[in-house]
């Protein structure tokens, strides 16, 4: 008797050893394919943004050089005490700022003093400024064009600044500067999870999808570092400390996991971790920083371990106990029916195991929250798609749905209330779809859609549906009915592409077009 127990102890500790070995594993796996997930997220992302961060501005590329080179701007130069020159370069500033819709523009001369400005009337007006420490004007003055971002030192407000040196001969008299605001970049990525964020060459933070963190440098600054910024004055006023940011972990490829203090009082908030992926912007001396919160990374996993310790306790149960069975069977001469009762209790395990790992399946490829696909999923669908559509010639169409304003409700009404908007639009989307399209909730309040053998305009029409029916369908509230509207963009894969991935920019280009048209609409991209 003492010889059985002591085996069944041993036994014991040797299945416990196992399933913690396996909780464990399973837990490592899922991680890292969780945080592979989120690797290609920020790597999206940080290609999107990128190539989209100066797209604002560069349509006033052309503007200092035509400013630069018109006579009545050299003119005035030439002639700084003729008031009537002055006067007309005041006007031909003023209207050419008003046409082009830029923030300001002015003139300065050799020693940086503004002669001439489009604001020339506004009790903020420019001229009689002197900014000859500014960066732009010293490019100018050595005949080089200028780009700087930094507050505004008489507004008070930050730009995006772009300078023109003023020729004559070959020799430069003075500089041509046009001032761009560019403070609704980053409110357009405040609708996504990721936190966004562009940092100088300082390292200081200028643009982000959260206000606070803006004019936080990512470490602490150098002493040439702050005597350069006190001389250009380029954050004055505005400079906060640095972002109270550690580094957990970094990854071969350069990607980081990192733990930020959230609010000013980092004891009464606990800290967010983020993966952190970082870039360099093309045709700039700035850098740009996707942060994809980790937490969702952790539940999986952890959901994951648990169910899979769950499934193996089970398997080690139905073993030790088919193992009793034998042994009572032998002893007591009962080993058919020992051996059939076994098989049957074996049987039922079976069928649990296979539940469990059905559960496993669907969890691993479903959002928890709204029941759709998950982005995983999703991508590991559409290269079937678009093999399909190559090789039957079918169409191909994408739709990407993002709910107008969520920012706002979740705000106004609390997180659960988002919550349900969220799952409403799941319904509504779900009940259009047809047998083969694939739906998925791309992240945050956004959604996607890949609709085969559809062209581009059978999938306007898709989501031009979509959108009525959410309008049709207003969520109740705390008691009020809350009508939702969604902007949607559509894209069409084009047979030669090597893969889904220009289709699909395609789509969130249709999409942020569909936002910054005034949403509630449908594009085409």
């Amino acid at each position: 008797m003492l010889n059985d127990t002591g085996k069944r102890i041993g036994h014991a500790f040797i299945v416990s050893i196992a399933v913690a070995s396996a909780a464990y594993l399973s837990y490592t796996i899922s991680r890292k394919d969780g945080i592979t997930d989120l690797k290609q997220e920020a790597a999206y992302r940080l290609e999107l943004s990128s190539a989209n961060l100066f797209a604002p501005t560069d349509k006033f590329s052309y503007l200092p050089e035509v400013v630069a080179s018109h006579p009545t701007i050299v003119d005035a130069l030439q002639h700084e005490s003729d008031p009537a020159a002055l006067r007309r370069a005041n006007l031909f500033l003023e209207q050419t700022n008003s046409s082009a819709k830029s923030a300001v523009i002015y003139i300065l001369d050799k020693k940086g003093r503004v002669i001439a400005a489009s604001n020339w009337q506004e009790p903020e007006s420019f001229v009689g400024q002197d900014y000859a420490y500014r960066p732009y004007f010293q490019d100018a003055l050595a005949n080089r064009s200028g780009r700087f971002y930094g507050m505004g030192t008489t507004s008070r407000r930050p730009g995006y600044y772009l300078s023109q040196p003023i020729s004559i001969a070959g020799k430069v008299i003075g500089a041509a500067t046009v001032k761009i605001d560019m403070s609704d970049i980053d409110q357009g990525w405040r609708k996504s999870r990721e936190q966004v964020a562009v940092a100088d060459d300082n390292g200081v933070i200028f643009l982000s999808s959260l206000p606070d963190w803006k004019y936080r440098p990512l470490h602490t600054l150098s002493e040439a570092a702050e005597k350069t910024l006190e001389h250009t004055r380029q954050y004055e006023t505005v400079l906060k400390p640095p972002l109270p940011m550690s580094l957990i972990e970094r990854f071969p490829s350069g990607e980081q996991i990192v733990s930020v203090s959230q609010g000013d009082d980092a004891a009464n908030e606990p800290p967010v971790r983020y993966l952190l992926k970082s870039g360099t912007i093309p045709g700039s001396d700035w850098s740009l920083h996707v942060f994809v919160p980790m937490a969702q990374v952790n539940v999986v996993a952890t959901r994951i371990a648990l169910l899979t310790a769950g499934a193996l306790s089970l398997l080690a149960l139905s073993l030790l106990s088919l193992n009793q069975v034998l042994e009572r069977a032998r002893e007591r001469e009962k080993s058919r029916l020992a051996l059939e009762g076994a098989h049957q209790a074996l049987e039922q395990k079976h069928l649990e195991l296979q539940k469990l790992s059905e559960e496993l399946r669907i969890t691993s490829i479903t959002d928890p929250l709204t029941g759709a696909y998950n982005r995983r999923f999703f991508f590991e669908s559409v290269p079937k798609l678009v093999s399909a559509a190559n090789r039957h010639g079918f169409p191909l169409s994408f739709i990407t749905i993002d709910a107008d304003h969520f920012k706002r409700i979740n705000d106004m009404y609390g997180h659960p209330a988002g919550d349900k908007v969220l799952q409403m639009l799941t319904t509504v989307c779900k009940e259009s779809l047809r047998e083969a399209d694939v739906f998925a909730r791309f992240g945050g309040e956004e959604f996607i859609m890949a609709l085969p053998n559809t062209g581009a305009e059978e999938a306007r029409t898709v989501a031009d549906r979509l959108r009525i029916l959410v309008m049709e369908r207003p969520v109740e509230i705390k008691g009020d009915l809350l009508k939702i509207t969604v902007s949607c963009g559509v894209s069409q894969y084009r047979a030669g592409e090597p893969n889904a991935d220009p289709a699909l920019k395609r789509a969130d280009d249709g999409l942020y077009l569909a936002k910054s048209n005034g949403r509630n609409q449908v594009a085409v991209c």
